[in-house]
């Protein structure tokens, strides 16, 4: 017989989002904990059952608060035996006067088991955390320490928004860039919310920067503020010289393709290349009977002419907008106030004074 045990997950965005005021810091005397009854996706004898139910209680009462359990919970509220939604949930604190729930599941494939401690708002019903462990060939002797540990450890949270969340200031530059934490959307920078402590992984994002993704750890009742500053995702166009390059290169290009589909079924001029048997009179002029096939190099240029003009135009602005930024500050101000030109008349004279 061996046991493997799987890595326990903690749905640290998830908690953020589920928390609300009226279950920040209840009173510790007052705080009820409803369980559900276990929910067995196999077959799993009534025995092994009671044994899993009889864990997860014994887990949940190490905290202080106080445990209604799962038929306590059936006869306050009887359709909780089958309770798989946040509105369920809901009526289920109600009828207990419960400010949590939790709600665990075991899945049995022969002697595989994967079990799930969930834990629930009573006010909201959304998922605060959850737990998840495995064992793969063994027996409920080896699975019932797993609910007994995973429902520690809900109770540990539990015990942690009753003693006060960490509040978390977050601003970056630049601001509205997109906050996510253990994975889940939390908000946009700046960002001011309350944080379950433990550690979690925070990742800042924004179009056209390099996004940062750090370990972060909230301590109970201690504020954190953090300021991020993104880089900006360095431009691959070359600089401006490249630009006015390429350019004047689709300019030439488009003036090209111009004149080739001007130049296209008129008549070789007599010459050289005309002569003879070559020469025919139409109107009474003389013209060469060869006529001027370019049309397939009037499209060469001028698609050619309009990507090089496409790619300088883009070139010369982004130089542009970097050249901006890098001024920045006073220093593009007082550029901006001296190219302002000033007008002064005096006595017998007229002043004009500024750059341009």
């Amino acid at each position: 017989m061996w046991c493997v045990g799987l890595p326990q997950l903690e749905r640290g965005g998830a908690v953020e989002v589920g928390f609300s005021e009226a279950s920040a810091a209840p009173d510790a005397a007052g705080r009820k904990v409803a369980t559900l009854p276990l929910d067995v996706q196999g077959e799993l004898p009534d025995s092994d059952r009671d044994d899993m139910t009889k864990a997860l209680l014994s887990g949940l009462e190490r905290g202080a608060f106080e445990v209604i359990s799962p038929d306590q919970v059936v006869a306050a509220s009887p359709g909780a035996a089958g309770c798989a939604d946040a509105g369920c949930a809901k009526q289920v604190a109600s009828a207990t006067g419960s400010q949590y729930v939790v709600r665990s599941r075991v899945t049995v494939q022969d002697r595989d088991y994967q079990i799930v401690v969930e834990l629930l708002d009573g006010e909201t019903g959304q998922s605060i955390a959850q737990t998840e462990d495995g064992c793969e060939i063994c027996g409920v002797a080896d699975v019932s320490p797993m609910f007994t540990t995973g429902a520690a450890t809900l109770g540990t949270k539990i015990d942690a928004l009753a003693t006060g969340p960490s509040i978390f200031t977050l601003t970056s530059e630049p601001v509205g860039a997109l906050v996510t934490l253990d994975g889940e959307i939390i908000g946009a920078t700046p960002l001011e919310r309350p944080m379950v402590p433990g550690k979690h992984v925070l990742r800042v994002s924004a179009d056209g920067y390099i996004a940062i993704e750090r370990e972060v750890t909230f301590v109970e009742g201690v504020s954190e503020e953090l300021n991020i500053t993104l880089e900006k995702i360095p431009s691959r166009l070359p600089s401006r010289p490249w630009g006015y390059v390429s350019l004047g290169f689709g300019v030439a290009a488009l003036g090209g393709g111009v004149f080739l589909t001007w130049l296209h079924d008129r008549p070789f001029k007599i010459g050289a290349n005309c002569m003879g048997e070559d020469v025919i009179t139409i109107d009474g002029m003389e013209q060469c009977k060869f006529l001027h096939d370019s049309k397939w190099g009037a499209a060469g240029a001028l698609v050619a002419g309009a990507a090089l003009t496409t790619l300088g135009v883009l070139i010369l602005v982004d130089s542009a907008k970097r050249t901006k930024k890098d001024k920045g500050g006073d220093k593009g101000k007082k550029t901006a106030r001296l190219r302002r030109p000033r007008f002064g008349v005096g006595p017998g004279s007229v002043m004009v004074q500024g750059r341009f």
